[in-house]
């Protein structure tokens, strides 16, 4: 099997198939045993020492001294932005290509989200592009790690110290990425990470807050678990809090992940690497770039641009489905948020989201788990689509 081989669009055979790839989520050995040993246990949720333990084992690995599981990661960024106070009357600076809850969690809490735009070199909020928004009703930025690569960090600190504002890190899909001697999830006021389905982690749902603050965490334990302070007494209130927690079962899932994130961390680095070298040798795709400081990227999504130019004009929804006959998990990106009819937006439009929206085409976390030969068959594909990219343009028009 060869590039010069008509691609499968056109009747060639498939570069791979969908069950050559790694199955997620994971199945793995000995998962029901450790969910079957909760379900012996007393406590199911509030107070279970799964939980705790997984707080524990997820915070100190992203250089964290403090977290707290809750039951997503949208809830996660909602308990940040109430326990820094932030509400009615206060604006958050995010980046427009991100997951929709990244703005309607700060929408949730009555402020307002203010869309600056990306950079079109690694697709993330630009440090300069959010400055130049910043004003007296400015509280927060949150830099998105858009598909566990992380955001300039060191340049939000940077604007947060000069501004008086809290950064708050989305690091939502970016379980394990590395920056500037530290795991992501520990270089702002706080952070979130997602659990969901798709992430590099996942128990179906979840999510947890870190911080390094002792105060904030203290704050943060009456927003999310029924208004009771940290060692408070069952029926002790002390603020209308929410129930927002992480259930034993879905800890005990997470915790028994945790021993392969680093190997898994390490391996989706590699092959993202490894593919990026590839993929960017090919006229037309261009893959997300690093910030300097960045030691590793979670790869939760494998991020390029396409250029249907430099493929006869083929689109990138042919493109896509080209992909996907090859048998390759390729998706559709993000659209603006601000573009969505229920966010009150009266900016400019941000020219790097819309052309990284326009052009951005995603490959699924799972495929950088497979062997490196399969990296190869990833960029044969490629190539060979390209090739042929004539024909399927006129195949998709027909």
């Amino acid at each position: 099997m060869t590039a010069l081989q008509s691609p499968a669009l056109l009747g060639g055979e498939p570069i791979t198939k969908s069950a050559d790839w790694p199955g997620w989520p994971p199945r793995l050995s000995g998962l029901n045993e450790a969910l079957a040993k909760v379900v012996e246990q007393d406590r199911w949720g509030v107070h279970s020492d799964v939980v705790k333990e997984f707080e524990e084992q997820f915070s100190a690995y992203h250089d964290a001294q403090y977290g707290l599981a809750m039951a997503n990661g949208t809830l996660a960024l909602s308990a940040i932005l109430k326990a820094l106070g932030i509400g009615p009357g206060d604006e958050v600076i995010l980046p427009a290509y991100t997951f929709l809850t990244t703005a309607t969690a700060v929408m949730d809490v009555g402020a307002k989200p203010v869309f600056a735009d990306i950079s079109p070199r690694t697709f993330n909020l630009d440090p300069s592009e959010a400055e130049k928004l910043v004003n007296n009703r400015t509280k927060a930025i949150i830099p998105v790690h858009v598909g566990g690569n992380p955001a300039d960090m060191s340049s939000f600190n940077g604007i947060a110290a000069r501004h008086n504002l809290h950064i708050i890190e989305d690091a939502a899909q970016a379980h394990g990425a590395g920056y500037g001697g530290q795991k992501v999830g520990s270089l702002g006021k706080a952070s979130f990470f997602s659990f969901q389905s798709s992430k590099n982690l996942t128990a179906g749902e979840g999510g947890i807050v870190l911080t390094n603050d002792q105060e904030l965490y203290e704050q943060l334990h009456p927003i999310y678990n029924c208004g009771r302070a940290l060692n408070g007494a069952w029926h002790q209130h002390i603020s209308p809090g929410m129930n927002y927690r992480l259930s034993a079962f879905q800890a005990a899932v997470l915790l028994f992940q945790m021993k392969h994130l680093e190997e898994w961390a390490q391996l989706r680095e590699s092959n993202g690497l490894y593919l990026e070298k590839l993929l960017n040798a090919i006229p037309g795709i261009s893959c997300a770039r690093r910030e300097p400081e960045t030691e590793r990227n979670a790869y939760h999504l494998f991020i390029f641009t396409y250029d249907e130019e430099k493929f006869n004009g083929l689109s990138k929804a042919g493109f896509i489905k080209a992909l996907q006959a090859e048998g390759l998990l390729a998706t559709d990106g993000y659209q603006p948020l601000y573009l969505l009819p229920f966010m009150d937006y009266s900016g400019p439009p941000l020219p790097a989201t819309e052309s990284v929206c326009r052009q951005g085409v995603w490959l699924r976390q799972s495929q950088l788990l497979a062997g490196r030969g399969m990296m190869d068959k990833i960029a044969v594909a490629f190539r060979r689509i390209q090739k042929f990219s004539r024909q399927l343009a006129g195949l998709a028009a027909d």
